[in-house]
């Protein structure tokens, strides 16, 4: 049977994948869109209304205190995360007045907190019938969707917000979050830098821009963004790692290899760290380097998947294929839907002539990640192997219409069809690297 071999193993490492985080705090001490403190900044917060809450406590006396009283308290408790109590305090303020725009956005917020979803887009639909021109509204419902994962409604908000008040940062700062999650990373960049203007020296725009960058393949620009956030004050670990992995998909393995030595210096069972120097040893070919590395992380973190998906793509380019498929195994067996470690495991079965459990494997991998062209690609080479013919054709086919410009598609395609019609001798099998 003439086939163009196996589609190279993916060799991807999803530790070094962009990670989104919640939405940043930026100025009040809660999520960016969703301000506790009273609307317009007003401060009404007085420590001498704080008691502390409990079983004991007597909340029975909202009649003895006024309105603003109660609002000063429910401020405190949510400063001290005492959500449900502050949730009764504003309750208590809204059935004496309707209108009290601090309070039902509180509550929303203090809902919100107590995972209360749906029950904190009511009250911000509420305060915004009430106050459709208040942009920190639209905004914090715009937090309660993105809660959701509403992120049609969520963006739609935000635009609101935004119309209502352009130099909003915090709105232009989460809409640019919720464009990075649904994959608008041109449009991320955009608000990033947006909002950048309004707060040019917010270490957390920076380096959430340098994210988006990321995300977009500009890697020396996110180690720009990256480097500024830094110089603003961000000496997190969690930087430092982001820097090293944009400095190696940038191929500056050298840089990568000197940030990811100074965290392991300081923090030396840092798995993340140790997973990604195994990264950067496998990219300068020094496997067995990269190996050790990678079982120091496995030592660290048993169950850490990542990890031992790396390990596994190192025995394969060791040709230990037995090896590297019981280490798939293993990381499946912690994250059964992780598409990249079905992938590597099917690559190792077909090469080691396991043709049916190499079907299985590519199909769990197209089964996780749908859009995968190359996995589609291998899974009709192991049809092929068994002589499934016409479903091998099916998958070339799919395989193609997911990406027109995957090569080896073509070729295998190609070459089945002209073997079926006889054309062909069915004998050569051709190797790729």
């Amino acid at each position: 049977m003439s086939l163009f071999d196996l589609t190279s193993s993916k060799l991807t490492i999803p530790a070094s994948i962009l990670s989104i985080g919640l939405i940043a705090w930026l100025t009040t001490g809660t999520t960016a869109a969703e301000q506790s403190a009273p609307m317009d900044a007003t401060d009404f917060v007085d420590p001498m209304f704080v008691q502390q809450p409990g079983k004991e406590q007597d909340r029975s006396g909202f009649s003895s205190l006024s309105s603003l009283e109660l609002l000063k308290r429910g401020l405190e408790f949510m400063k001290l995360e005492f959500f449900q109590e502050a949730a009764e305090d504003f309750t208590e303020v809204l059935k004496r007045d309707p209108a009290n725009i601090v309070a039902r956005n509180n509550l929303a917020v203090a809902l919100k907190r107590r995972g209360q979803f749906e029950e904190a887009i009511k009250q911000y639909e509420e305060a915004i019938r009430q106050n459709p021109t208040k942009a920190q509204l639209h905004n914090n419902l715009a937090c309660a969707y993105l809660a959701r994962g509403q992120f049609d409604k969520a963006t739609t908000s935000l635009f609101n917000a935004l119309h209502l008040r352009p130099d909003y940062v915090s709105a232009r700062y989460n809409l640019a979050h919720v464009l990075h999650i649904r994959g608008d990373n041109a449009g991320a960049v955009q608000a990033y830098q947006e909002a950048l203007r309004l707060e040019p020296k917010s270490s957390i725009i920076h380096r959430d821009l340098g994210d988006a960058l990321s995300s977009a393949g500009q890697f020396k620009q996110a180690v720009i963004e990256y480097l500024a956030a830094q110089r603003l004050g961000d000496n997190s670990t969690q930087l430092q790692v982001k820097i090293a992995r944009t400095r190696k998909d940038a191929d500056e393995l050298p840089q990568a290899k000197a940030v990811l030595d100074a965290v392991l210096a300081k923090e030396p069972t840092n798995v993340e760290a140790l997973n990604l120097s195994g990264v950067v040893s496998r990219k300068q070919n020094k496997l067995s380097e990269a190996l050790g590395y990678f079982e120091k992380a496995l030592d660290v973190d048993p169950k850490y998947p990542q990890a031992r998906n790396n390990l596994g793509i190192v025995l394969y380019m060791m040709h230990r294929y037995p090896d590297a498929i019981a280490v798939w195994k293993q990381a499946l067996s912690l994250k059964p839907d992780y598409a990249e470690a079905h992938y590597n495991m099917g690559s190792a079965l077909y090469k080691a002539g396991l043709y049916k459990q190499a079907e299985e494997a590519f199909s769990e991998c197209v089964r996780y990640s749908p859009s995968d062209a190359t996995a589609y690609n291998n899974l009709g080479l192991a049809l092929a192997r068994q002589g499934s013919t016409e479903a091998a054709l099916d998958k070339w086919r799919k395989a193609l219409e997911l990406d027109p410009n995957l090569g080896q598609a073509h070729i295998n395609l190609g070459r089945e069809l002209l073997r079926k019609h006889g054309e062909l001798p069915g004998t050569d099998i051709h190797e790729s690297g």
